[in-house]
């Protein structure tokens, strides 16, 4: 009898839990057009890919959409000039509001100042390293673009010392966390993010950093070898741009910090080392003014047009979601630097205009 009755609440309690993961399954089915069944997630918008990692053409998850090529944002209209923005989860972008990350925006200026001349197309993948240049390069081929513009994420190379330009590259491919497999635990964690106080969630971060580095050694600052992987890799986009008759434009990095780290910041700069354990919290504008020093001796070097974003762009939660990714009045700042440097090109946009490149 005891068995029975433990049985049948075990089973009411799997058809509790079946209902709660159902619930959300069906609202986004019904708002969103989102599958019953399989994974639902950012994730979802991405393949594995003779380059390691590519968009899914046509691809969609909430505000997030892929065009034909599996690039994020509308289809290049033919006969405009093509600049491509090349970057990881910065330039896709994460937390702006549909149509406000930078190139869109940047897509919108431009169209205001020279109505039909240009396509920004968003070439940026969350995670890519800038010295994986066939993907680059391909992307280039198929556009034909004109301009490349090259947003590096310095934190990419932590724990990296050698540049991954000449690698080969092989398909990467896309897990799932346990959050993006069930959609209640995901909701859960939502729900989590959002209403648990601040301090308590860097308590929670501290634990979990702890957690995973207390068997190894933290280190202080990323070593020179890493930052030397990182210049030769943009060096290596440079020329990956030029051999195919694209210009480059470097910017150089920002972040919600600037110069230095202000009190009330800290908890976003534990929230940003959770994702890199293996760096102590000094070391990560330290990478970042190294970085930032090593992009810009490759463009005096290569006579390279340079775009200050980290001077450009002031600190603070207005410009930042969190410690590197954009606000929409962050990334407003992006778009307007950059099409004040495109259109203050010696060449005028009239004439480049004339003679425009075709879609590939």
């Amino acid at each position: 009898m005891r068995l029975f009755t433990a049985l049948r609440f075990f089973a009411y309690g799997v058809l509790a839990l079946a209902t709660l993961e159902l619930a959300p399954r069906v609202e986004d089915f019904l708002r969103h057009g989102a599958p019953m069944f399989g994974v639902y997630s950012i994730n979802t918008v991405f393949r594995p890919s003779p380059f390691g990692k590519e968009g899914k053409p046509f691809a969609r998850y909430l505000k997030w959409s892929m065009n034909s090529l599996g690039y994020r944002g509308p289809e290049p209209v033919a006969g405009r000039i093509n600049i491509v923005t090349f970057g990881a989860s910065e330039t896709f972008g994460l937390y702006e509001s549909p149509d406000k990350e930078y190139p869109r925006q940047l897509e919108a200026l431009l169209a205001a100042r020279r109505p039909g001349a240009y396509n920004v197309v968003n070439i940026a993948i969350p995670g890519l390293r800038i010295g994986r240049t066939a993907y680059l390069e391909h992307a280039i081929k198929q556009l034909g673009a004109r301009y490349v513009v090259i947003y590096p994420s310095p934190a990419n190379y932590i724990g990296t010392t050698e540049p991954f330009c000449g690698q080969p590259d092989q398909p990467v491919p896309v897990q799932f966390g346990l959050t993006e497999r069930s959609r209640l635990l995901g909701r859960i964690e939502q729900f989590a993010k959002q209403q648990v106080p601040p301090a308590v969630m860097t308590r929670v971060r501290r634990f979990s950093i702890w957690r995973e580095t207390r068997n190894t050694a933290v280190l202080d600052r990323v070593p020179d070898a890493s930052i030397n992987a990182f210049g030769t890799d943009l060096e290596c986009a440079v020329r990956a741009a030029r051999s195919l008759g694209a210009e480059p434009i470097i910017v150089t990095h920002a972040t919600l910090f600037g110069a230095a780290v202000q009190p009330d910041d800290e908890d976003m700069l534990v929230a940003w080392r959770r994702f890199y354990p293996e760096l102590a919290e000094g070391g990560f504008l330290d990478l970042e003014r190294r970085a930032n020093a090593a992009a810009l001796a490759v463009a005096t070097r290569n006579d390279v047009r340079v775009v200050r974003a980290d001077a450009l762009i002031p600190r603070g939660r207005e410009n930042f979601a969190d410690f590197v990714h954009f606000t929409d009045r962050g990334a407003g700042l992006m778009a307007t630097a950059l099409a004040d440097s495109l259109l203050a090109d010696g060449a005028s946009a009239d004439h480049l205009a004339a003679e425009p490149r075709k879609n590939n």
